[in-house]
């Protein structure tokens, strides 16, 4: 039977190690496999070995391209499960997504957390726009609602919306009934609340255009 001959670390990947078998590179696998399976120079290596190896050498190598993924800032399940698409590593879902939950490195309700705080304090968006692009990644209703709570304890959506408009105001002179529907079109697409956007507006005087057009 063939025999392993060398195990050897690679350069550029130190994580990873080529195998060679009876004097001939045979396969590159991950670090931990190779004290997974206790390999070292003189052992057996058989086809069913190889199969095992490449199989799990697979599951490794997409693990440490998603860590790598997440590593950039915070994802969420649904997000992961995209990137495993794209990738080609669907069928591995099940395991990689378990073995992160495990470690607890993909969780959605710190995911609507971080994106509900980093959304509103960046960007100044409203609770309906936060409740719609959370659904669109797959999180939950209870986590969204929960969070949007709570951030209503830190942050009043009736002042922000109204501080939107005031700055916008210093663009407009004379603001008048079409730039009223400009305004509230604008903190719709922000995500306000029709009783946040009507408070807002209330503090301004509109006039007609002809109006304003004889002044």
């Amino acid at each position: 039977m063939p025999k392993i001959t060398a195990i050897t670390q690679q350069k550029k990947l130190p994580n990873r190690f080529n195998l060679f078998v009876d004097g001939k590179f045979e396969i590159g696998v991950d670090g931990s496999l190779i004290i997974k399976y206790d390999l070292k120079s003189g052992d057996p290596f058989s086809p069913a070995l190889k199969h095992d190896l490449e199989n799990d050498d697979r599951v490794e190598m997409a693990y440490m391209g998603l860590l790598n993924y997440i590593g950039y800032r915070e994802r969420c399940e649904f997000e992961v499960h995209q990137w495993l698409f794209k990738k080609s590593y669907s069928d591995l879902e099940d395991d990689l997504v378990t073995r992160l939950k495990d470690k607890n490195y993909l969780n959605d309700a710190r995911f609507a957390k971080l994106f509900i705080r980093d959304r509103v304090k960046l960007k100044g968006w409203g609770p309906i726009r936060l409740r719609n692009e959370l659904y669109s990644k797959r999180i939950s209703k209870n986590i969204i609602e929960d969070e949007l709570e709570l951030i209503r304890d830190e942050y009043d959506f009736d002042q922000m919306a109204t501080e939107q408009i005031q700055r916008k105001m210093k663009y407009l002179a004379s603001p008048t009934f079409k730039d009223k529907k400009r305004l509230w079109t604008f903190l719709q697409r922000r995500g306000f609340e029709n009783s946040s956007i009507t408070n807002a507006l209330s503090q301004i005087e509109f006039i007609a255009e002809r109006q304003n057009n004889t002044n």
